[in-house]
């Protein structure tokens, strides 16, 4: 089961051309479909909303489409919104798409993943790049995890995360140097998390193993300095997964 299932992956596309740009959303979602990712698509044909629905949260992309020409007046449109998008933090994989093969050498500032040539554009050229970029694009979420919704929504790399705590229906992700509350249930996140290196140390707490700094019969300390109760509950479960990792106690 892919990640993808419980968290699309978010791809973006600008293309001015309203009638080729309903085409190219149809086969992105056709090839996601016959290989089983599970996509969100949103389209643009105005460069500056599309930048500007990004400029909170950049790390919402996965995958960027970009149709790039050269204007009247030399612009060469939608480049100009790549570079801002760079600016602003965002990882996405940018893919281009033109019928000027001399762009080319403009969009490498911006690191491209793909530069596609729209005169030579067949499907069997198009379907492989397409699915490596979303295989790769899948392992990039694989470690990130989600929380929040709308304008609180947040996608933090689990390696930054210390630890999860929950209080009645609220719980509480500490990574970095801050803080963010959101709603989900321990168990939901115990069973998502659980595979990817955390262990639930307690009724309320569930740590990241890659920030474990030290143990004592009924205590981790983190590297954050944080130092958390194990439970009673939870003492056999905790001690045989450090066993197996070879993280002994004091």
């Amino acid at each position: 089961m892919r990640n993808g299932e419980y968290m699309p992956m978010n791809i973006y596309t600008f293309n001015n051309n309203r009638n080729s740009s309903e085409d190219h959303i149809k086969t992105l979602k056709d090839i996601a479909s016959e290989h089983h990712y599970n996509i969100h698509i949103f389209k643009y044909t105005n460069k500056d909303e599309l930048v500007f629905d990004l400029s909170s949260h950049p790390e919402r992309a996965d995958i960027i489409f970009l149709r790039i020409s050269k204007s009247k007046d030399d612009e060469i449109t939608g480049l100009e919104a790549a570079k801002s998008l760079r600016k602003l933090c965002c990882h996405a994989l940018l893919i281009f798409i033109s019928a000027n093969k001399q762009l080319a050498a403009n969009t490498f500032p911006t690191f491209p993943f793909y530069f596609f040539y729209l005169k030579y554009l067949t499907l069997e050229q198009f379907e492989p790049v397409y699915l490596k970029a979303l295989s790769l694009a899948e392992k990039r979420r694989n470690n990130l995890f989600q929380c929040g919704s709308g304008a609180d929504e947040h996608y933090i790399p689990l390696s930054d995360i210390y630890y999860f705590e929950i209080f009645q229906i609220i719980t509480t992700v500490y990574h970095s140097n801050t803080s963010f509350s959101f709603y989900m249930s321990m168990s939901r996140l115990e069973k998502e998390l659980t595979p990817k290196g955390f262990l639930r140390i307690h009724r309320s707490f569930l740590i990241n193993m890659r920030h474990i700094d030290q143990i004592t019969d009924r205590t981790v300390r983190l590297t954050n300095g944080f130092t958390l109760p194990i439970g009673t509950t939870y003492l056999s479960q905790v001690r045989k997964m450090l066993s197996q990792l070879k993280i002994y106690t004091l």
